[in-house]
């Protein structure tokens, strides 16, 4: 069973390593792109705290590559409702994620495709279980 997880873990280790691979080559830091991640998938104008949750990134290191690329001239804030901030890429930051991030996107989406439907099903219920059962057994740690 140790063997199995530390292949898991070896894998899961290389996947984060190709993914950084891809991101720098195109270009951004990983926070760039988590934010045009989650953009893409979310839509224009979605809540500044939906991309710390999506991104498993602090709210801090979101914050702080939120205001570099608000700077670099690739997002817009807005208020939303209440104490919600809505994000908003500019024309800019439109034809950056098309050329970056959503190519990664296209990759990621070939080669999840490459699976039939019921390894695609099984694959997504197995991730979905064991992050269930790691938050469950590690929120003791707290």
């Amino acid at each position: 069973m140790v063997v199995k997880l530390r292949e898991f873990n070896n894998i899961m280790g290389q996947i984060e390593g190709a993914y950084h691979s891809a991101i720098v080559s195109a270009g951004l830091s990983d926070s760039e792109f988590d934010i045009f991640y989650t953009i893409n998938s979310e839509g224009d104008g979605c809540n500044q705290s939906l991309i710390y949750k999506l991104s498993g990134q602090s709210k801090s290191t979101i914050n702080s590559a939120i205001k570099k690329m608000e700077q670099k001239g690739l997002l817009i804030l807005k208020q939303g409702d209440g104490r919600n901030t809505k994000v908003f890429l500019t024309e800019t930051g439109k034809e950056l994620s098309k050329n970056t991030a959503e190519k990664i996107i296209q990759i990621e989406n070939e080669a999840f495709s490459s699976w039939s439907e019921e390894e695609q099903i099984v694959f997504l219920d197995l991730n979905r279980r064991f992050l269930e059962r790691f938050i469950e057994k590690s929120s003791g740690l707290r």
